[in-house]
């Protein structure tokens, strides 16, 4: 069957193939996310993180041994991530549109624009010397402690967390999306809130938060690596690969290694280093030059950010419109 002879009936059946549906249903929701973004007080999500935070008051026990917190860690993740799943997985056999359904998972799974604004607010506190406000609008994109941030600290957060948040959040959501769908990327998402609420480097989660990290991460490691690939490109590969090279004995795993580093070398300014997290501080390597980023590096990184997501666009929709051609060809 070629394009000429393609009608419209036909055309809206071959459309329903997910070889061609995922591609087009993601670009679709990609712009709706950024035209239309789901405000954060009807952001579903929030009611997972509150039920994760009340689920490890109850079984986080401080006088559990390190197993046994494993295990309730397991435990609770299976709790909350499988009932939940599973709700998705009726709502969607029972739809008459199982497509509209998965659309609608990915469209609540894209909230970057939220935190895209936090960061710019941070960089407008900053830039006005309202440090105190700007460690107050930083907490939500952090885990580290926020009160003992300085000018310069508060700068290189807010870098680092967009830079993590773009590969993880935005990016793997859609990876995950192309490559099973709706209730992957819902999956995936979930295990990313539930990795935030109970990160390992939080002392009181040393142990509990082991099983949901060593899953999320072994799910965000493709993902990362991509998306360091491709700001690296876009940006500065060399000066990336040199940065990278240099931190190869931090305590970063390889992909955010790759990630910080293309960061560092696409705004040419210093970022990681040691941070504090529950009072306990942590001594991490320095990525990039000796200068220091400031509130204006923020900016220039939301712009960087937008031009890796409009490559992402591209890629996609260059992707389908070969996947049309290699299947209908002229």
């Amino acid at each position: 069957m070629d394009w000429p002879a393609l009608q419209f009936p036909e055309f809206l059946a071959v459309l329903q193939q997910p070889l061609l549906q995922q591609p087009l249903l993601a670009l679709l929701m990609i712009a709706l996310s950024a035209i239309l973004p789901l405000p954060a007080s009807y952001q579903p999500l929030q009611v997972v993180r509150q039920a994760a935070i009340g689920l490890a008051n109850r079984v986080n026990k401080p006088g559990y041994g390190k197993q046994q917190l494993f295990i309730s860690g397991s435990l609770a993740m299976l709790m909350l991530v499988l009932p939940l799943l599973a709700l998705a997985a009726a709502f969607a056999s029972l739809s008459e549109w199982p497509e509209f359904w998965h659309a609608l998972l990915l469209y609540c799974c894209l909230d970057w624009q939220q935190q895209k604004q936090q960061a710019l607010q941070v960089a407008a506190a900053v830039e006005k010397q309202q440090l105190s406000l700007a460690r107050d609008l930083i907490k939500p994109l952090v885990l580290r402690q926020s009160q003992q941030l300085s000018q310069v600290g508060l700068c290189k957060a807010s870098i680092e967390s967009l830079t993590l948040r773009l590969a993880k959040q935005w990016f793997g959501v859609l990876f995950w999306f192309l490559a099973g769908g709706g209730l992957a990327a819902f999956g995936y998402r979930l295990l990313l809130e539930l990795q935030q609420c109970w990160n390992p480097k939080q002392p009181d989660f040393a142990d509990f938060g082991q099983p949901v990290s060593r899953l999320f991460s072994l799910l965000a490691w493709l993902p990362q690596w991509l998306s360091a690939l491709l700001l690296a490109l876009l940006q500065n590969w060399r000066g990336s690969h040199y940065y990278r090279r240099l931190a190869k004995d931090g305590d970063y795993a390889l992909p955010q290694r790759w990630l910080l580093a293309a960061s560092s070398a696409a705004l040419q300014r210093n970022l990681a280093g040691p941070r504090y997290y529950s009072a306990t501080k942590q001594r991490r390597i320095r990525f990039g030059p000796p200068a220091e980023p400031n509130a204006h590096d923020i900016q220039r990184f939301v712009h960087i950010s937008r031009q890796f997501q409009h490559a992402v666009v591209l890629l996609i929709a260059s992707g389908w419109l070969l996947l049309m051609v290699a299947l209908f060809p002229l």
